[in-house]
């Protein structure tokens, strides 16, 4: 089978377009305070949309973890774009790759593991988070 391309990397050299704004931009990754290995970047920023939604990419360094955690008031959509990992959602452990996608309901406990290479999410919050 041929080589997959990397969407991730499609996408983080993109440009990200928005009403009002004469040519496209993109933010930079930066790392979360709290998570070691974890970094985003901000494609729609809740400030963007009005509160409606955000949408992020996130990638975690093989042997990182977005830790156990909830969202209180927000629905989250992720899709693989590279790599392997493991989720556990609500206590339930899922093996996941390239082209798989969870939704985690608001109040639900989930977590992100990136054990043997590096993973690339796409992670849209409904409302956004700001």
């Amino acid at each position: 089978m041929a080589e997959l391309q990397d969407i991730s990397r499609l996408i983080e050299e993109g440009n990200t377009y928005l009403p009002g704004q004469e040519s496209g931009t993109r933010s930079a990754y930066y790392s979360n305070p709290d998570w070691s290995g974890v970094s985003l970047l901000d494609l729609a920023s809740g400030a963007n949309t009005g509160g409606a939604f955000s949408s992020h990419l996130v990638r975690v360094q093989k042997g990182c973890e977005v830790p156990d955690h909830l969202h209180e008031n927000q629905w989250e959509w992720n899709a693989v774009l590279a790599g392997q990992g493991k989720m556990i959602l609500d206590g339930r452990e899922i093996l996941f790759g390239p082209g798989d996608t969870f939704t985690t309901p608001p109040g639900v406990r989930h977590t992100v593991v990136a054990d043997n290479e590096d993973i690339a999410l796409l992670a849209v919050f409904v409302p956004g988070t700001m």
